[in-house]
C-alpha cells in the first residue's frame, strides 16, 4: 500500500466515523427531546392519521352527497381560539325544523378535522338532520380544556342560530368518535351536571330539555383506567392533550373522566364499540355507570365477529356491521328527537 493510498483510507475512515457519530448523536438527541417534550412524538403519531381514509361510505354515497348543502361558520369562544362548524343540511327541504346533531371528530386529540368525518355528516344530513361538525383546536398547540370550551360555545351558537339552517334548537344531539367521543361525553356532562360546569368555570349552553341525547363511538371515558387498554400511542395522545407526561397525575383527571360526572340527568345515550377495539372496556365501564344512575341507555356491542371490528368500525361501510350500526343509530336518533 502506497502512502497516498493509506492516507486516503484514513480520511475515508475518519469521515465514516464522523458520520456515524453524527447519526448516533441525532438519535440520542431525538430520544431525549421526545422524553422532554411531547411535540416530536405528537407529530409522528399524528402523521399516521394523515392521508388515511377514516370513513368508507356506502356504494350509493354519491346520491346522498349531491342532496346536501354545506356551510362553514366561525364560532367565537371566550378565552380560547375561534372554532368552526361545518353545517350540513338536506337540500330543497322546507317546513318543519329538523333535529340537530353536533358531531365531534376523533384523531387522538392531535389530528383530524371536521373534514375527516364529512362523509358521515353528509349521510346523517341525508337522513333528515341538520348536522354541525365541530372543527376544534388540536393538541399540543391547544390543550385541555380548549376543545370543551369550543364545544360549549358551539352548542350556544347552535341554540341561537341553527334555525337559519333549518334546525330545531329544542332538539339537539351530541355525537363523537374516539377522542371526539370523550369530548362529546364530557360536554354532555357539563350540560347535565352543574357541579362539573362550575368546576370548569362554565355554564350549560343548552337547557337539559333541549339536549335530547348522546351518540358515542369507541371513546375514552375513564382516564384512571384507560392506561390498561394498551391502545397504541395513548401516552402521546394524552400527554399532548393534558400537558402532563403522566396524565394520571393531572389535577383535571376527574373532569376528563366522564364516568366520574354522570348524574341521573345525563341525556339518553347510544354507545357502540367493536370486539377488537382496545377501548371496548371503556365503553363497558361507562355503560355500567349510566345504568347505575338510571340513564336511558342503548348499546351495540359486538361479540364473536372474529375480532375484525376494530377502532371506529362504524365508519367502514364495506362491513355489514357498520351498516347495522348506522341503522341502529338512526333508530335511536328518531326515538329521542321525535315531537
Amino acid at each position: 500500500m502506497t502512502p497516498a493510498t493509506a492516507s486516503l483510507g484514513r480520511r475515508v475512515l475518519r469521515h465514516a466515523v464522523a458520520a456515524l457519530l453524527a447519526v448516533l448523536a441525532g438519535l440520542v438527541g431525538a430520544e431525549a427531546l421526545y422524553h422532554l417534550s411531547v411535540q416530536p412524538g405528537a407529530a409522528l403519531v399524528a402523521s399516521v392519521f394523515t392521508g388515511n381514509e377514516l370513513v368508507v361510505p356506502p356504494a350509493d354515497f354519491a346520491v346522498a352527497a349531491g342532496a346536501v348543502t354545506e356551510d362553514r361558520v366561525p364560532v367565537p369562544v371566550p378565552g380560547a381560539p375561534v372554532a368552526y362548524l361545518d353545517i350540513y343540511r338536506p337540500e330543497g327541504t322546507a317546513g318543519k325544523p329538523r333535529p340537530v346533531i353536533l358531531w365531534v371528530h376523533g384523531g387522538g386529540f392531535i389530528s383530524g378535522s371536521a373534514a375527516t368525518v364529512a362523509d358521515y355528516a353528509i349521510m346523517l344530513a341525508h337522513a333528515g338532520y341538520t348536522v354541525a361538525s365541530l372543527d376544534y383546536s388540536l393538541a399540543p398547540g391547544a390543550r385541555y380544556p380548549v376543545p370543551v370550551l369550543q364545544g360549549n360555545a358551539a352548542l350556544r351558537y347552535l341554540r341561537g342560530n341553527v334555525s337559519r339552517f333549518g334546525g330545531d334548537p329544542a332538539r339537539i344531539v351530541l355525537g363523537g368518535d374516539s377522542a371526539g367521543a370523550q369530548i362529546a361525553s364530557q360536554l354532555a356532562a357539563v350540560q347535565a351536571n352543574p357541579v362539573l360546569a362550575r368546576s370548569m368555570g362554565l355554564t350549560a349552553a343548552v337547557p337539559a330539555v333541549a339536549l335530547r341525547g348522546v351518540v358515542l363511538f369507541c371513546g375514552i371515558y375513564d382516564l384512571r383506567t384507560v392506561g390498561s387498554t394498551g391502545f397504541p400511542g395513548l401516552r402521546t395522545y394524552l400527554w399532548a392533550y393534558t400537558g402532563a407526561r403522566n396524565w394520571t397525575s393531572d389535577p383535571a383527571i376527574d373532569e376528563l373522566s366522564t364516568v366520574q360526572n354522570i348524574t341521573p340527568q345525563y341525556p339518553p345515550t347510544f354507545l357502540s364499540d367493536g370486539d377488537a377495539d382496545p377501548f371496548r372496556s371503556q365503553a363497558a365501564e361507562l355503560a355500567s355507570v349510566l345504568q347505575r344512575r338510571g340513564v336511558p341507555l342503548t348499546t351495540l356491542f359486538w361479540n364473536g365477529t372474529g375480532d375484525h371490528l376494530g377502532h371506529e368500525y362504524q365508519f367502514k361501510f364495506n362491513l355489514p356491521e357498520a351498516r347495522t350500526a348506522f341503522q341502529r343509530t338512526l333508530g335511536f336518533l328518531a326515538t329521542i328527537t321525535k315531537g
